[in-house]
C-alpha cells in the first residue's frame, strides 16, 4: 500500500480527488489538510509515501511548503495553473496535474509513483519530456517560509535586507530580527531576483535596495552599511566588489 495525504484548500476539489483515489486499490489515504501549516504538521507526523499537493494554499504556496518539511514524501502537484511546472520539477515532483484532470491522467501519475518507489530513482528523460509540455519561464522566489516552533512565518523578498550563512545555517535578516530559512545561499542566489539580490561575499546575499553606503576597505575590498536598525556593516569581497561596481555603474 502507498500511504497518501491530500493537501487541498478547496473542499470540492479535495472530495473529488479523494473519491478518485478510492478506485486505486494500492493507495491508502491517511489524511487531508487544507492549509500549508496544517499540512506541514500532518506530513512530518504521519510520514506518508505520497502527497497530492495544491500549489496555491491560503497561508503559503505548496512550493514553499516543501522547504520546511522534515519528511520528504513523493509529490504530485495539483493546480489550475501551469506556470509553476518548472519549479515543481526542480523540486523533483513525480508529476504535475492540471485541474480538472481525468481518472486516466491520475492513473498515469500513480504509475510513475509506483515506478519511482520500485526503482528508487527518477528518470531524467521523463522529467524533460514532462517539462516540454510546460514551456514556462522560471519565476523568481518572492516568499520564503521560516518555521519557528509550531508557527510558519512568510518572509517577502521586499522585507529581507540580507541573507547570511552562519555555521552552515542560513538566516534572513529583516529590519530588527532574523529568521532561519531552509535554503542554501547557492539556492537563494539562483532563485531570487538578481536585480534585487547580489552575492557580495561567499557567505552573504545583500538586497541592493537596502544598501545605504559602500566604502573602500582592506586589501582592495569594500564594505557596505545596510539600512537595518543596527546599520549593519557587511564585507564585500574584492571579486564581488568589481562585479558590483559594474552592476551599479560606479
Amino acid at each position: 500500500m502507498i500511504t497518501t495525504i491530500i493537501v487541498e484548500d478547496e473542499l470540492p476539489a479535495l472530495e473529488r480527488l479523494s473519491g478518485m483515489l478510492k478506485d486505486q486499490p494500492e493507495i491508502q489515504q491517511v489524511g487531508t489538510a487544507r492549509t500549508g501549516q496544517e499540512a506541514a504538521v500532518l506530513i512530518d507526523s504521519l510520514k506518508p509515501q505520497l502527497v497530492f499537493l495544491d500549489i496555491q494554499l491560503p497561508d503559503l504556496s505548496g512550493l514553499d511548503l516543501l522547504h520546511i518539511l522534515s519528511h520528504r514524501p513523493l509529490i504530485i502537484f495539483t493546480t489550475a495553473y501551469n506556470q509553476y511546472a518548472v519549479q515543481a520539477f526542480e523540486l523533483q515532483a513525480v508529476d504535475y496535474l492540471l485541474k480538472p484532470f481525468s481518472q486516466d491522467r491520475l492513473t498515469a501519475a500513480l504509475q510513475r509513483v509506483r515506478e519511482k518507489i520500485s526503482q528508487n530513482s527518477s528518470s531524467l528523460t521523463e522529467i524533460k519530456n514532462l517539462l516540454a509540455n510546460y514551456g514556462m519561464s522560471k519565476e523568481h522566489l518572492t516568499r520564503i517560509p521560516s518555521r519557528v516552533g509550531d508557527k510558519i512565518y512568510i518572509l517577502t523578498d521586499d522585507d529581507i535586507i540580507y541573507l547570511a550563512s552562519e555555521d552552515r545555517l542560513v538566516f534572513a535578516y529583516l529590519y530588527e530580527t532574523k529568521f532561519l530559512v531552509n535554503y542554501t545561499l547557492d539556492e537563494l542566489q539562483a532563485r531570487l531576483n538578481p536585480n534585487k539580490f547580489f552575492r557580495i561575499h561567499r557567505s552573504t546575499l545583500a538586497n541592493l535596495n537596502y544598501i545605504a553606503m559602500i566604502e573602500a576597505w582592506f586589501a582592495g575590498g569594500y564594505k557596505t552599511k545596510m539600512k537595518d536598525k543596527k546599520g549593519t556593516e557587511l564585507i564585500i569581497s574584492r571579486t564581488s566588489g568589481k562585479l558590483l561596481r559594474q552592476k551599479l555603474g560606479w
